[in-house]
């Protein structure tokens, strides 16, 4: 059954909490004595709920539910939840002591039946709905698994029927957590079981959501009962059904964090990146960067950043380079790292223990590299040394003149609070390098330009206050000769909540 593990969690979960979700105790399901009924459309679901709930808001519910089940049944090939006696699965809103929703078995083992409990002040969130109802198709196969793999999965669904998550980026805020999550580990008693749907969403954007019945079906059959380490041996029999491993996938699993790689809304692109273990300026200059030694847990990875240039010195006569990355592997590691730049997410070569890449690159400000290292195997405490090192090609220089620029500022510009950024259009008569400067935060960038029209993007440091602020350009040429330097005042308006607002940290179920 599920156990009241709060979604909103202000701490950690107390030792007593996580040792109540072994217990092999069934509660009794909720008594519906005084709950009006309500049957879904698609007669699949019976909604109890009291007289303090609206009747539409049942409705909402019994709509969501009827909408995870046309994906997760119709589109995904689950089967259908176990009978319970009328053909229907119950669904009780009542309070559930803070979760947004709560699932139950009616009895421990393979193809049994279940029911769902969803909070009064969660009946219109399609995420929970979905959620839960696929936990009750886990019990159509196994009402056991480990916390990772039963929360990671049900998540996944969530997501998926939903279109969003509140756990939509929790896993790479602490990616150096192994995958399975264990019990009594700093994962499992804060909750990050539910952000192990991200793992589970990378497999199914590359072999179709099948993978995932196909997972909880080996793990049942092969009597993996709630041991993390059976159902990592059931995600790798599948995986090799597929021509894969668990040591590949999670190889993968990296190089695809590294570089956004995901069609999930929020989660492509690059715009959001993994906590990173360490990152380094390139520098301007030719030269070895200090080396960085990362200790990293199985199934688990560290992720280290490198940005081009020096932000101290000008980039006036910036131009190519080379990034030079080698990492020294622990004996027998089947790790294969990757970096992520401007042109793709690309595997490092591994020959024998060490791991390298020579990254096109600048020493101009404003690019970035970023590079996974995975430790794919089962050890824990294995130590990778990243070694780069920067090599500038050098310019051929030319008696250039540098471009006369216009540029163009809105009489008010509205950026937002939370991530400020300055916009504004250069048209250039030719190549060369702008300066800007934003002299009240003495905040700099640097940027090439091209012939035509140049779109500027300026971060804006977050404690900035709304107003007028002074704006320096400079323009150099593709030598570095010193051209333009235009002065503007600049009004901007902050938008949204104020700096020191605070994000509700992501909701949990309670299992």
């Amino acid at each position: 059954m599920s156990y009241g593990i709060r979604r909103l969690a202000a701490g950690a979960i107390s030792l007593l909490a996580v040792l109540a979700c072994s217990s092999t105790a069934l509660a009794a399901r909720p008594n519906a004595t005084g709950l009006t009924e309500l049957t879904s459309s698609g007669g699949h679901f019976d909604v109890h709920y009291p007289g303090s709930v609206p009747g539409a808001d049942a409705q909402t519910l019994a709509a969501n539910l009827e909408h995870a089940y046309d994906v997760e049944v119709g589109s995904w090939g689950f089967d259908p939840p176990v009978d319970d006696g009328d053909g229907k699965v119950d669904v009780f809103v009542a309070d559930t002591g803070g979760n947004l929703g709560e699932a139950s078995p009616d009895h421990y083992g393979r193809a049994v039946s279940g029911y769902i409990q969803i909070d009064p002040g969660s009946v219109d969130n399609a995420e929970t709905a979905a959620h839960e109802f696929f936990h009750v198709l886990q019990y159509a196969i196994d009402s056991r698994g480990a916390k990772f793999l039963k929360e990671g999965t049900a998540e996944w669904a969530g997501a998926n029927v939903s279109g969003g998550t509140s756990w939509l980026l929790s896993y790479w805020g602490s990616p150096e957590q192994p995958l399975d999550c264990a019990d009594l580990t700093p994962c499992a008693t804060s909750g990050m079981a539910y952000a192990r749907w991200i793992f589970f969403d990378y497999l199914s954007e590359r072999y179709g959501p099948g993978i995932v019945k196909q997972i909880l079906t080996q793990a049942a059959a092969s009597g993996a009962g709630n041991d993390p380490a059976q159902d990592l041996q059931a995600i790798g029999q599948v995986l090799a059904s597929h021509g894969s491993s668990l040591t590949q996938a999670f190889n993968g699993f990296t190089a695809a964090n590294t570089g956004g790689s995901y069609s999930f809304p929020g989660l492509g692109g690059g715009a959001q990146l993994p906590h990173s273990a360490g990152s380094l300026y390139t520098g301007a200059t030719s030269g070895s960067l200090p080396a960085q030694t990362l200790t990293i847990d199985h199934l688990a990875a560290n992720y280290t950043y490198f940005y081009s240039g020096d932000t101290r010195v000008s980039s006036a006569g910036c131009g190519a380079a080379t990034l030079k990355i080698t990492v020294d592997l622990p004996a027998g590691s089947s790790s294969v790292p990757s970096v992520s730049d401007d042109f793709g997410v690309h595997p490092l070569a591994v020959n024998g223990n060490t791991a390298s890449a020579d990254v096109p690159f600048t020493n101009c400000q404003g690019s970035l590299a970023a590079l996974g290292i995975p430790n794919s195997g089962a050890a824990d405490g294995q130590q990778f040394v990243v070694h780069s090192a920067l090599v500038v090609t050098p310019v051929k220089l030319r008696n250039t003149k540098p471009p006369h620029v216009r540029v163009a500022f809105r009489k008010l510009t509205t950026v937002a609070r939370r991530l400020p950024v300055l916009r504004f259009n250069v048209r250039s008569s030719g190549r060369g390098t702008l300066q800007v400067l934003l002299k009240s935060h003495y905040v700099r960038g640097s940027y090439r330009l091209r012939a035509g029209k140049n779109r500027i993007r300026l971060r804006l440091p977050k404690r900035l206050r709304s107003g007028r602020h002074r704006i320096v350009l400079t323009v150099y040429s593709t030598t570095g000769k010193r051209g333009q330097r235009i002065k503007r005042r600049v009004r901007i308006h902050l938008a949204g909540k104020a700096a020191g607002h605070r994000a509700s940290r992501p909701h949990r179920y309670a299992r």
